[in-house]
């Protein structure tokens, strides 16, 4: 049945090959996430040698990133005016990306409220279930620092990398207003990596529909109906709330503060959200998001080489903002708390700072929910039985910490233009 479902996924592929030649490459990804779907629904199980492709696929992307975050942000900040601006776009997206988490975790709250998830059930620790430490506030600071850069690069730590090729970036533009010129060698080798790495990854998102395949059959196959069953409400009401988020919300950031079409963004940003839906993977969407940002919404590659890496570790309004209220709101009406106003505004400022306090630690929706219920006082050990549905809830949060992290970038990027044009108008006055 393996082979079965291998040999139908190819032929699946070879009908997205024709329908790539057809129509445009958003239509045909979408097409390939429902083609997936059905394919794990009806080989449920048996995807085990089909997801080796998709597994591939994630690697081959994810080899990417490294090289993708070093180059971007180096020459994104050499090619700004000057530190100033620099520390202008800085501010901003830092405020954007924490901002949309505190909104999101409104989202969350109030669906947690208004659905009373989570009442009358009756919790129970899961057996084998190990508590993760949560790092220090102070550990989190110096993780920032690496002591080794190719043993962070090679652990995949992106912080670190970053930290890295900001002070790269500055560190050339102190030296090129020091003697002009001096620098260009520098700046010749960073643009040609450049050039080098966007055509490797040209390449990759050719690829994206035919992996989005095997990535969802896998996801959809290995999925177990027990675990997910007894917390479907919170599953449903994750992909609620971060779908109202990334649509509601977010168009009114983009309508009202970005003054940008919130249709036209959605239709451009679509094979971003595509992959970050099917992959679960914020740092490997990275080459795509960048992709559609640039390409098709115009943002400046600055902007968008610097916000992204920084939204892929700040802000997360999906794992950090809809995802622990939820969580938080189940446990406490579980045990059979009064869950107080009070205690629901605190759920809601808690988010935004428990995402900078687990900035870049691995384990995603988990770890976060785990550090919002160290600072709450709830039992910990509970955060256990939402491990079982955390990989099928992660399709809908990675979609929203991408998709807001994007909104970031284009709010950011338009405030820059909105300021050029001031400055244009008070010149020619």
């Amino acid at each position: 049945m393996n082979i079965s479902t291998l040999l139908v996924c190819l032929v699946a592929c070879y009908f997205i090959y024709w329908l790539n030649k057809k129509t445009n490459f958003t239509f045909t990804s979408v097409v390939a996430l429902l083609i997936g779907i059905v394919i794990g629904i009806f080989f449920k199980g048996y995807t085990e040698y089909a997801a080796v492709l998709g597994t591939i696929f994630i690697r081959v992307i994810s080899m990417m990133v490294i090289p993708l975050l070093m180059v971007s942000l180096i020459k994104s900040i050499y090619s700004m005016k000057s530190l100033h601006e620099l520390k202008s776009i800085g501010g901003k997206s830092i405020f954007w990306l924490l901002f949309q988490t505190l909104l999101a975790a409104i989202v969350g709250a109030a669906l947690a409220i208004m659905s009373g998830i989570g009442t009358g059930s009756h919790l129970s620790i899961v057996d084998g279930f190990k508590v993760t430490k949560i790092p220090h506030f102070t550990e989190v600071i110096t993780n920032l620092f690496s002591a080794n850069l190719f043993t962070s690069m090679a652990e995949g730590q992106i912080i670190p990398v970053v930290f890295f090729s900001i002070i790269v970036g500055i560190a050339v533009v102190a030296l090129s207003s020091r003697k002009k010129g001096s620098m260009d060698t520098f700046k010749s080798f960073i643009d040609e990596c450049h050039d080098i790495v966007y055509q490797i990854i040209r390449v990759i998102i050719k690829l994206l529909p035919y992996s989005i395949i095997f990535l969802m059959a896998d996801t959809i196959g290995a999925s177990d109906p027990k675990a997910l069953m007894p917390l479907v409400q919170i599953i449903v009401l994750a992909f609620v709330g971060c779908f109202f988020h990334i649509y509601f919300t977010d168009s009114l950031l983009l309508k009202f503060v970005g003054k940008i079409s919130p249709i036209r963004f959605f239709k451009n940003i679509m094979p971003a959200q595509l992959m970050a839906f099917s992959t679960r993977s914020s740092s490997g969407t990275l080459p795509v998001y960048i992709d559609c940002l640039t390409k098709k919404e115009h943002v400046s590659e600055n902007i968008a080489n610097f916000v992204g890496p920084l939204g892929t570790t700040v802000g997360m309004s999906g794992c950090a903002g809809v995802w622990p209220p939820l969580l938080a709101i189940y446990a406490m009406n579980s045990l059979g708390m009064n869950v107080t106003f009070t205690q629901v505004l605190v759920i809601i400022l808690l988010c935004p700072v428990v995402s900078l306090g687990t900035a870049g630690v691995p384990g995603g929706g988990i770890m976060l929910a785990t550090a919002l219920f160290v600072t709450l006082g709830l039992p910990v050990e509970i955060v256990g039985i939402f491990a079982g549905i955390d990989a099928f809830a992660d399709m809908a949060r990675t979609t929203t910490n991408v998709t807001s992290s994007m909104v970031a970038a284009s709010l950011v990027d338009a405030s820059e233009n909105k300021k050029v044009k001031a400055s244009s108008a008070v010149a020619t006055a």
